[in-house]
């Protein structure tokens, strides 16, 4: 986790990543921007970080590996399938806009229900 001057950027490299965002979403309470960085490998990760919280994602492995593979091209199209991914999972859960998208879309895995069998 880094403290930038004008936000938070969540960048957990060990564990249950998405729980370190809902952690630190919670203390900022909104005072400052949350990104989140680590783990965004489609649009249903960027999906979830922002339901947990996130104002924004970081996709920096992604776009690597499209400039490595087609350069230039390779980064947009790499966008554009994140962006894709993200239009169809919003549309699935009924979410007309990024502003719809909101903590009751995921749970995570403490929060899942459990068999009492």
């Amino acid at each position: 986790m880094q403290m930038l001057r004008r936000g938070i950027t969540v960048k957990a490299s060990y564990g249950n990543q998405k729980s370190w965002l809902v952690q630190v979403v919670g203390a900022v309470k909104g005072k400052v921007p949350v990104l989140f960085d680590g783990g965004i490998r489609g649009g249903t990760d960027v999906f979830k970080a922002l339901a947990l919280g996130a104002q924004a994602v970081l996709i920096g492995r992604p776009a690597v590996y499209g400039l490595a593979a087609k350069g230039e091209y390779g980064v947009k199209r790499v966008i554009e399938m994140l962006r894709d991914e993200l239009e169809l999972t919003m549309a699935l859960s009924g979410c007309p806009t990024l502003n719809h998208i909101s903590r009751k879309h995921v749970r995570t895995k403490h929060e899942r229900p459990r068999s009492m069998l």
